[in-house]
């Protein structure tokens, strides 16, 4: 490549891969490239770009270019990769689908790893292998995997997987084929984990997949665990999950979806937090509701002028998940916002003050009549009442406002919402959510007395920990009159127990991450600047419509559609047809409030996909209540999950059935039918088999869950 690949007009991925210079195993170049000096050869031929590019502020030198695809392997970003640098990916800076070495076809294995240099050696063995682009690809150190890693890694899975791959493995170290995080992948996927650690006829053996590795010990690593594994299928079935397959564990956050910069955000502030991405990414939105609800109005069908963007969001999140530091990070530009207006606030009070401090009652009364006193310029709220924030509406003191806490049980458990006034202020809340009007009625004695207000905005933005939320989640009347449909619920994954802190976590600083600082840096730019929209746009006191192109309005329609069907009987969303019923109204305010963040001046396909993917993984999260009952580990759950401990600490694969009877947990030990039942259930899902040794029953666990 001549030029650098960000000239002025920034280039396409079929342009980068064509402007790249395409070397063989066989050119000089090719092994004494660093990328390939370090991490071993694919024996592929690799893109390599022969200029120096900056990247978001990272210089690199001739780096090694991986184009990236997608599920219809179509080229849709690349990846750029430097010794010792973090990977950069082009466009939008997060991969949207994977890079890949080999054939892949539907009806043979497909090998997949997050490691660079296993995925050259493996390159080499003539299986199709597909690389998970992580930005640590090329550090100097291994990295451990994070939680938004791991997510990272279900994506590309899922991809593979509805693209009709199903032969999918994952080789794991020995270390790791126990850990929790790698387990969730195999229940969920159909993938299956190799454990690089094997004993074939009393030899053991671990495969490293580094680049000195002997290829025709990696080969052979691949075909005899390969054949094991579809050999244990094939004795013993596919393993049936023994819960409803979309309540197994919460499905990986759609970080995919949202703009690449708001994107950024969520991940950094995963990473310096140590927060879910669920979390975060649920924080950074309610930053971009509070802003954009002051000047723009979502699209409605059937009003020229729209409805409100405003956003209602909940997060669960336990005690110590780092809920309060996810959202002050996430708001740190309307915080400091907030802090220089109310400055000057007390300055303007004092001045006012001071100008009728010498006066006497009578100038005073015509001094106050003349000069009203400063208003507060606060509208961020941790704990308010509608009460009290219909009253700061129709006095005209606010017209925007956010109510976000972390104490969500607050909220819910307050005497607003507990009280005889609950009903009424459900449907305030609906009605600032739906028109952006709000009413306040009073007594005529009383000083500050009735009245209403048009066109203000409130965005929620609730956290609260699982046993707080339980009883609010499932009160009819909270889901039934339509405010909890309202909101835009995730439950994200707890990563107690996995936020350890290494010598690099500790040598991060937030304050200086690239990422952050752009995200702040739009945030203020659209406080303080209020950027005014085109000609031809009309402004409705103050705000103005996004609207949508035709491809967004074809998807909008099909989304309605398809929310629709699956509010039918029988379906999925039979129970949850006031949330379903909204799905495709607070999509369009999502992409607005998108739309507006980016600076687009309408909705466009893209975004409004985003949108809509955000919106279906929360009703997948509602749906989780949709019975009005917390799910809780089914009892054939735990004995499968008792067993397999006692298999593995015990080093065989079965267990005497009386041992089984007189040991298991309760309630299952007390009654011999209900195990009976369950050992029934474990036996047609294959997991476990009985099995008649002399007069000695026994209970057989299937190996793939053993990984001995």
């Amino acid at each position: 490549m001549n030029k650098p690949f960000f000239p002025f007009v920034e280039p396409t991925p079929n342009e980068i891969i064509e402007l790249a210079q395409m070397l063989t195993p066989l050119d000089n170049d090719y092994s004494i490239h660093p990328i390939i000096d370090r991490f071993g050869s694919p024996s592929q031929p690799i893109y390599v770009d022969q200029s120096e590019v900056e990247i978001n502020g990272i210089q690199y030198d001739k780096p090694l270019i991986l184009p990236i695809v997608n599920g219809q392997l179509k080229l849709v970003q690349c990846a750029i990769l430097q010794d010792g640098l973090l990977v950069s990916v082009f466009p939008d800076g997060l991969a949207s689908g994977f890079a890949y070495y080999g054939k892949l076809d539907k009806d043979k294995p497909v090998i997949i790893t997050y490691n660079l240099e296993a995925f050259f050696k493996i390159a080499q063995t003539g299986y199709a292998v597909v690389l998970v682009i992580l930005h640590h690809l090329c550090n100097t150190n291994k990295t451990e995997l994070k939680a938004f890693n791991f997510e990272q890694v279900q994506f590309v899975i899922q991809q593979l997987s509805i693209a009709g791959y199903q032969q999918l493995y994952m080789p794991v170290r020995p270390e790791y084929i126990q850990l929790e995080s790698f387990q969730n992948l195999e229940k969920n996927t159909p993938l299956k984990l190799l454990n690089q650690y094997i004993e074939y006829e009393g030899a053991t053996s671990l495969t490293e997949l580094c680049k000195s590795d002997d290829i025709e010990e990696v080969q052979a690593f691949f075909d005899f665990s390969i054949e094991l594994t579809q050999k244990n299928k094939s004795q013993w079935g596919e393993l049936i999950p023994l819960v409803k397959a979309e309540t197994i564990a919460n499905s990986p956050y759609p970080i995919h979806a949202l703009p690449s910069l708001a994107r950024e955000a969520v991940m950094a502030i995963a990473e310096h937090v140590q927060a879910p991405i669920g979390m975060t990414a649920q924080c950074v939105i309610g930053a971009i509701s509070h802003i954009a609800q002051a000047h723009v109005n979502a699209p409605h069908p059937f009003n020229a002028q729209g409805e409100p963007c405003g956003l209602y969001l909940l997060t669960e999140g336990q005690s110590g998940s780092r809920k309060s530091t996810s959202r002050n990070m996430a708001d740190r530009a309307i915080i400091q916002h907030e802090r220089k207006q109310y400055e000057q606030y007390r300055r303007d009070l004092e001045q006012w003050k001071s100008g009728q401090a010498s006066l006497n009652k009578k100038d005073r009364e015509t001094y106050c009549a003349e000069n009203p006193p400063p208003n507060d310029p606060s509208t961020l709220y941790s704990d308010i009442t509608l009460e009290s924030i219909a009253g700061l509406y129709v006095d005209g003191i606010l017209n925007n406002a956010s109510i976000a806490s972390d104490e969500a049980g607050q909220f819910f458990g307050g005497y607003t919402m507990k009280g005889d006034t609950r009903t009424q202020a459900i449907g305030g809340y609906a009605k600032l959510f739906d028109d952006g009007f709000v009413e306040r009625t009073r007594s005529k004695s009383n000083l500050n007395g009735s009245g209403r207000a048009y066109d203000v905005r409130l965005t929620f933005n609730l956290q609260g920990q699982h046993e707080v939320l339980t009883d609010a989640l499932k009160d009819p009347v909270l889901r039934g009159q339509g405010f909890l449909p309202r909101f835009i619920l995730t439950i994200p994954e707890n990563l107690a127990g996995t936020r350890l802190q290494d010598a690099i976590y500790q040598n991060k600083n937030a304050n200086h991450d690239h990422r952050l600082v752009a995200y702040w840096t739009r945030c203020e730019y659209l406080l303080d600047n209020c950027p005014r929209p085109h000609t031809d746009q009309e402004l409705h006191n103050g705000r103005y419509v996004i609207p949508m192109n035709e491809q967004a309005r074809e998807i909008d329609l099909a989304f309605y559609n398809m929310f629709e069907k699956l509010q039918d009987k029988g379906n999925r969303y039979e129970y949850l047809q006031a949330f379903a019923s909204r799905a495709s109204q607070i999509a369009r305010r999502l992409a607005t409030i998108f739309a507006y963040f980016e600076g687009l001046q309408m909705i466009d396909e893209k975004t409004l996909k985003g949108a809509c993917e955000i919106i279906q993984h929360s009703l997948n999260d509602w749906a989780k209540y949709a019975d009005i009952e917390v799910k809780v580990e089914s009892d054939a759950e735990r004995l499968i999950k008792w067993i397999t401990r006692k298999c593995i600490a015990q080093k065989t694969d079965r267990l005497t059935y009386s041992y089984v009877q007189t040991s298991c947990p309760r309630p299952m030990q007390k009654n011999k039918n209900l195990l009976e039942m369950i050992i029934h259930q474990l036996e047609d899902s294959h997991y476990i088999k009985v099995e008649l040794v002399g007069k000695t029953r026994h209970v057989v666990i299937n190996p793939l869950l053993l990984k001995i």
